[in-house]
């Protein structure tokens, strides 16, 4: 094994470790916003491990910190996920956060979880019934939504799922337990969501009375050994449900109306785009009428799984590159427009405003006017200090944009800081001061010229300040 670990805040600033990505950076924002127990991950040949811990140190107010975890190389076979292999995962989590002197009060969403989650068996559950069915789905490419207000139960069903979907895991799956909804999860376990819920492990019911016997059947089919061995080893998930479906169609002695019904089943449920008589599923159904005539497809076309053959691999390449162009288009165009509003500005702060150029009642600058007497000297009197660690007490709906500073002004002035975060001129972004008596966040009133690289406002005193924007809403 080969493990890297980060701890990371919820703005997603790395706290420890030596796991350094931006989109593992992301995917902790993403944890927070869930308000998740368990994330595993095993797509793109790397197995990760999450969690959102809610932590105190000694003599501080308590946070909430994300743990992220790899484990093992690149495309090595995944290690084998049951019940003991949750237990260490969340002692490494205790330990880490220990050695740097913090406290685990439990997962952000349940106090209580680290000392109920002790047990070797699967109690209270319904069945495997729910298991298998949730693995049919699976292998097949569908989601499955479960809701249970049980924490500890909706670990061990994931858990249960993971060791039955042990041997396919490679092909890359996202299986999640939180308090909200996670997006791209394969298996999500909630506390409730607004859409489409397959599984009620609260009352023990799986919800799809059409086809849930032919998901529960082909869910405890792939629990056949022999099965298993065909088809375990590293493939896309669109081959593995190919082969899947093909193994459990020529395996199963079916009547002509159990295989009538299967083939509506696989047309109605639009597995891998079946539109044709039953004995003609194979890898063709999921290739377009013709390659003479390739067009890039939209970035939605490309779904959860990543295809294997020859075309799909050179259609991802080409639509990768033309994607990249555009984005490195859009910098460019956003790094010229930051540049010139700067310019702007400076030319409006130097020359325009100090000449009178701006008549009386037209100036809408909400920067106070300094007197002659108060001289702005930026370079002589102004330090500015990145913190490593933001304080909390984040304002509701706000979300942190880059680091908070520390800066000491000897007199209200102008200050420029460093922008080490993407910049969206289409959001709203906020300068707020920190007020450490009371422990929490005040907006500035003044006005903010932001580029890719820099932000510039004005400040009156010293203090402690950071930029916000509005946090996307969150589907509860």
């Amino acid at each position: 094994m080969d493990d890297s670990y980060g701890i990371f805040t919820t703005d997603g600033e790395t706290v420890a470790g030596n796991l350094y990505d931006e989109s593992v950076i992301g995917l902790a924002e993403k944890l927070d916003e869930s308000t998740a127990s368990l994330y595993i991950s095993t797509k793109n040949g790397i197995v990760l491990l999450g969690t959102a811990v809610n932590v105190q140190k000694k003599g501080r107010r308590p946070d909430t910190f994300i743990y992220l975890e790899k484990v093992g190389r690149n495309r090595e076979l995944p290690p084998k996920m049951n019940l003991p292999f949750i237990h260490a995962f969340y002692g490494r989590v205790e330990r880490r956060l220990s050695e740097i002197e913090y406290e685990v009060r439990g997962p952000a969403s349940d106090m209580d979880l680290f000392e109920d989650f002790h047990r070797q068996a699967i109690p209270g559950l319904p069945g495997s019934n729910a298991a298998d069915y949730s693995v049919g789905r699976l292998l097949i490419g569908k989601e499955v939504v479960c809701v249970s207000g049980d924490r500890s139960k909706s670990l061990d069903f994931v858990v249960t799922v993971t060791e039955k979907l042990q041997p396919y895991l490679s092909s890359g799956f996202t299986l999640v337990v939180a308090k909200r909804t996670f997006r791209d999860a394969d298996l999500l376990v909630t506390e409730r969501s607004s859409g489409r819920i397959h599984i009620d492990l609260n009352a023990g019911r799986t919800d799809d009375p059409t086809w849930q016997d032919i998901y529960r059947n082909m869910g405890a089919f792939a629990q056949n050994p022999a099965i298993r061995q065909r088809l375990s080893g590293e493939m896309s998930r669109r081959g593995l449900a190919e082969r899947f479906v093909s193994e459990y169609r020529q395996t199963k002695k079916m009547s002509p109306g159990m295989e009538s019904r299967f083939g509506e089943f696989l047309v109605r449920e639009n597995i891998g785009a079946v539109t044709r008589l039953p004995g003609d599923f194979s890898s063709t159904a999921y290739e377009p009428p013709t390659k003479k005539e390739l067009k890039h497809p939209d970035e939605s076309d490309y779904g959860k799984w990543k295809s294997n053959d020859y075309d799909g691999e050179r259609l991802e390449r080409e639509y990768e590159r033309h994607m990249e162009e555009k984005k490195r288009g859009r910098v460019r165009l956003l790094a010229v427009v930051g540049v010139l509003v700067v310019l702007l500005a400076a030319i409006m702060v130097l020359f325009v405003i100090p000449l009178g150029f701006i008549p009386p009642g037209y100036n809408t600058t909400v920067i106070p006017h300094i007197t002659p007497s108060a001289t702005i000297t930026p370079d002589m009197s102004v330090i500015i200090t990145q913190l490593n660690t933001t304080p909390g007490n984040i304002p509701v709906n706000l979300s942190g944009f880059g680091s908070a500073y520390n800066i000491t002004v000897s007199t209200p002035q102008n200050v420029t800081v460093a922008v080490n975060a993407d910049y969206q001129p289409e959001q709203s972004y906020y300068l707020m001061r920190y007020n450490q008596s009371g422990s929490a966040w005040g907006p500035v009133n003044t006005t903010l010229l932001i580029s890719n690289n820099s932000a510039a406002f004005f400040i009156s005193d010293s203090g402690i300040y950071r930029l916000f924007t509005d946090r996307e809403p969150r589907i509860e």
